[in-house]
């Protein structure tokens, strides 16, 4: 035994140099870098700029600013019920009449003119443009709420994929550092100073972290397949290492889970578009129910009449009247239309009520992942100290000349490693969901990121 004491001592010696080596690598914190991506110092993510060209060039913004441009013209189309109707007409030819007493065969002609003013209808007019500005303003809401859409996609895709890169980062270093130790145990066993179950073991936690590792590279391709989705252009192994994180967006950030439901009822745009078709609702029924009613106009119209009936010469008409025009009885169709738009009514009113819980549902459920994260992002931090601290006392241990198991060295290793991920996962995910979280209130919008 004292032959192989000294070979097996200085093994333990460069294992242990191996891997502190690997813990004093990592760099210190210092201003403009960041934990996912120490190498890049300006701190400037360029997420801002990529969701402003998203925003521009993406085809439901395109379709949703288009059907914001019709209900425009819609709304000036409304207009034409308060303004005059102007009719005119002109017609000439040969007449021919045969009668008792004579009759006539000539040239005529007739033009005439009419000009109507809508004075009041019971307020089918007013509700035909309250209902299409309703409309306007609820395109504008869904045109808004398809913005946030993307904005959180984008965001999602963005940072998923410097999540799965960091992940992808801390398996390759857990999976190198096994395969490290499982060629030293196995220079041991060779020279008969390890023993061979040892060996075994490091080798089953070298194919568990090479399975990893697999599965995160699927992780990565599959978030690399994401974000070309999103933003319609793939990103590249080197763009994808320059990625850096952006920060939480503190300012926006509610101080209490009341005050995120508060400002939810109140700014989400799916709320916001039911105010809107409501509205749209009320104007049907007020539009429905004029139709009940008789309509008041003022007429101006002139006729000129040439040779008309055989008559020689020229004849003018002109009048000026107040109207009164009525539909009477069609079926209870009026009738029938004004119930169904207050059935309509209804039911807009019992869908908000039930969105209002829907949207409450949200924001609960993604201020619980937030808090939770951060717990989790503490607990993770936590984590790696005690294994960092776990490494120093078994560097301890060799310095007093005490006996060193590869075990745990690998134990410590793994663990490390394991917990440094999970705690840098974690604070992505943190900033992931505080953006949720403003999605679900309906505060997402491209000045959270300046």
């Amino acid at each position: 035994m004292k032959i192989i004491r000294l070979p097996v001592l200085l093994m333990a010696v460069l294992i242990l140099a191996a891997s502190f080596g690997e813990v004093a690598a990592q760099p210190a914190m210092s201003e403009g870098m960041t934990a996912m991506n120490p190498d890049q110092v300006d701190g400037n993510p360029h997420l801002a700029l990529i969701l402003t060209d998203l925003l521009a060039t993406h085809d439901r913004i395109k379709a949703a600013e288009a059907r914001v441009e019709s209900a425009e013209h819609l709304v000036s189309q409304s207009w034409s019920g308060w303004t005059p109707s102007i009719d005119a007409s002109i017609e000439g030819g040969r007449e021919e009449i045969d009668k008792p007493g004579g009759g006539t065969n000539k040239g005529r002609n007739e033009e005439k003119i009419e000009v109507t003013q809508l004075l009041y209808d019971f307020g089918g007019a007013s509700g035909g443009v309250s209902r299409a500005e309703a409309v306007l303003n609820e395109y504008k809401a869904m045109l808004d709420q398809t913005k946030q859409e993307l904005i959180i996609q984008g965001v999602d895709a963005y940072l998923g994929l410097i999540r799965s890169r960091e992940m992808l980062k801390y398996a390759i270093q857990s999976e190198d550092s096994m395969k490290r130790l499982s060629g030293m145990e196995e220079i041991l066993v060779q020279r008969g100073a390890g023993l061979s179950y040892k060996e075994l073991q490091i080798k089953a936690q070298l194919a568990g972290a090479m399975s990893y590792r697999v599965t995160v590279e699927r992780q990565l391709q599959m978030a690399r397949n994401r974000y070309k989705s999103v933003y319609g252009y793939a990103v590249t192994v080197d763009e994808i290492d320059k990625m850096v994180p952006v920060d939480i967006p503190s300012t926006y950030m509610p101080a209490s889970l009341d005050d995120a439901i508060t400002l939810a009822h109140e700014q989400n745009p799916m709320l916001i578009q039911l105010r809107y078709v409501k509205e749209r609702s009320n104007s049907e029924v007020d539009i429905q129910e004029a139709t009940l009613f008789p309509k008041f106009e003022f007429v101006l119209g002139g006729k000129r009449r040439e040779q008309d009936q055989g008559a020689s010469g020229v004849r003018m008409e002109n009048k000026a009247t107040l109207q009164m025009s009525y539909t009477g009885f069609t079926g209870l169709s009026e009738y029938q239309g004004a119930q169904s738009a207050k059935a309509n009514l209804r039911e807009i009113r019992k869908q908000t009520l039930d969105v209002r819980r829907t949207v409450e549902e949200n924001v609960r459920n993604a201020w619980l992942e937030l808090m939770t994260l951060r717990k989790n992002a503490e607990l993770y931090r936590t984590q790696a100290n005690i294994t960092a601290e776990f490494l120093e006392l078994i560097k301890k241990k060799r310095a007093t000349g005490e006996q060193v198991e590869l075990l745990d060295i690998l134990v410590g290793e793994r663990d490390y490693s394991t917990a440094t991920s999970a705690s840098v996962t974690s604070d992505i995910d943190n900033i992931i969901f505080a953006y949720r979280l403003l999605y679900q209130m309906g505060l997402i919008n491209l000045e959270v990121f300046k």
